[in-house]
């Protein structure tokens, strides 16, 4: 399993903490659920982003060889 250090604002620390809190209470390795939930979160919306830029970018090259 791998492990992250990473450094946070002062005040995105505190609003995850209470996010965190508020929503799965205060137990021990809800942080680590949630940092889980919020990564994979990121990673699949970085990739539906690309995956519309390149189905954009197929629609303009198939574009532009029909108008050749």
């Amino acid at each position: 399993m791998g492990r992250l250090d990473v450094i946070l604002p002062d005040e995105l620390e505190e609003e995850f903490r209470q996010e965190v809190a508020k929503e799965l209470g205060m137990r021990r390795g809800n942080l680590t659920i949630a940092l889980h939930e919020a990564i994979k979160l990121w990673i699949e919306s970085h990739q539906q982003r690309r995956s519309e830029i390149a189905k954009k970018a197929w629609v303009t090259r198939k574009e532009k060889k029909e108008g050749e």
